[in-house]
């Protein structure tokens, strides 16, 4: 397993990622299975969401099995719009004591918020987001889908005034451009995203990391709709045949493609199994040279 390290946590961060919105729908065996797997070599961060809840009930009552509640990092998303935006104080602390009684914890070591409002001043999201730290129900905050103006905004703003700033953005990044958002109000990082990334250092947890199944063998309406094109399905094309260079899958080479930007960069799966689990450690591992990671993308 290969590490990183994100801002106002003194601990080392996996660079995979256990997303746990897709627990559900199998047996609690299967899912307590492919936790297990993560957790044992070495994974530390699981990714939940008040907008998961049965997933998150799911993962709360494994954590519990396991007794390792403050051993795992905990990144926790809230916010998420429903009739409305919901970027707001009340929220936030809705969601927070929402989660934490889901998963069975009481503090959260990131909290994300899971869409921006841009007409909400950031100062004043700052403000908020510094007193669930000072009350100790979080340690460190982000972005989900945030434009990186507006966090590199938020973290002037701290800067200015004394605060603790983000520490982590997390869009879509994927090796397939997606043809339009697949949520209303989800960000894909462009390449002035990338680029701002690149030259702060700042870390970045993409989700969607293996574009929900494009490389695999996935083929429901929302894969179709999101990514089918010219463009990803030459892209698929690359990653097939480098997959069969290096004995691997064309997922393992997406995953490997994400891990390869010149990034601190962290990837979100959603491992439902053992065997997906295996594989996603198994490409975290590849280090692709440069030039083929350029190949992947542009084919030249």
């Amino acid at each position: 397993m290969r590490f990183g390290t994100v801002p106002h946590l003194d601990r080392p961060v996996s660079r995979v990622v256990m997303g746990t919105d897709f627990l559900t729908g199998q047996p609690r065996e299967s899912s307590f299975a492919a936790l297990d797997a993560y957790w044992e070599a070495g994974g530390n961060v699981f990714d939940t969401a008040t907008a998961y809840e049965d997933n998150s009930r799911v993962f709360g009552e494994w954590l519990a099995s396991r007794g390792l509640a403050g051993q795992v990092i905990h990144l926790d998303k809230g916010c998420h719009p429903t009739d409305r935006r919901r970027v707001t104080r009340a929220d936030a602390r809705e969601d927070l004591a929402k989660n934490h009684e889901q998963i069975g914890v009481a503090v959260t070591d990131f909290f994300v918020l899971h869409r921006d409002d841009p007409d909400m001043a950031v100062g004043e999201v700052v403000t908020w987001l510094n007193e669930l730290v000072s009350e100790g129900l979080i340690r460190a905050f982000g972005g989900s889908n945030w434009h990186h103006a507006r966090i590199q905004a938020a973290n002037e703003y701290a800067e200015a005034n004394g605060l603790q700033g983000f520490s982590l953005s997390n869009p879509n990044l994927s090796l397939a451009i997606p043809n339009e958002p697949m949520w209303a109000g989800c960000i894909s990082v462009d390449e002035d995203g990338r680029r701002w990334h690149e030259r702060t250092g700042f870390p970045l947890f993409s989700w969607s990391s293996m574009a929900r199944g494009f490389f695999g063998a996935a083929e429901d309406e929302d894969t179709r709709r999101v990514y089918f094109s010219e463009v990803n399905l030459a892209r698929k094309a690359r990653a097939e045949d480098a997959a069969r260079r290096h004995g691997l899958t064309p997922p393992q080479i997406a995953l490997a493609w994400v891990l390869g930007q010149p990034l601190q960069i962290f990837a979100l799966g959603g491992l439902r199994t053992v065997d997906q689990v295996q594989q996603a450690l198994e490409a975290s591992e590849v280090i692709l040279a440069p030039d083929e990671v350029h190949w992947l993308e542009h084919g030249e």
